[in-house]
């Protein structure tokens, strides 16, 4: 009888795909966030978008390390 494979199990991915796009969001918004408040304090529209590039690239980051830790990757 073959033994079932844990990361077969569609909840599990249907969670982690759920999980991948709430994180790149959040990471989007803080970073836009975080360049809004230097372009109001520093002047500057620049901010903003470096802002929303560091959110953008921390996302990618964290979503690497959780594909890679819960995905099997």
């Amino acid at each position: 009888m073959k033994q079932p494979n844990r990361n077969d199990n569609p909840w599990r991915a249907a969670a982690l795909t759920t999980a991948i796009g709430i994180d790149l969001v959040v990471c989007l918004l803080a970073g836009y966030w975080f360049g809004d408040w230097l372009s109001q304090t520093l002047g500057g529209q620049l901010w903003l978008l470096g802002g929303f590039l560091l959110g953008l690239t921390a996302g990618i980051i964290s979503i690497y390390f959780m594909i890679k830790q819960y995905g099997g990757l």
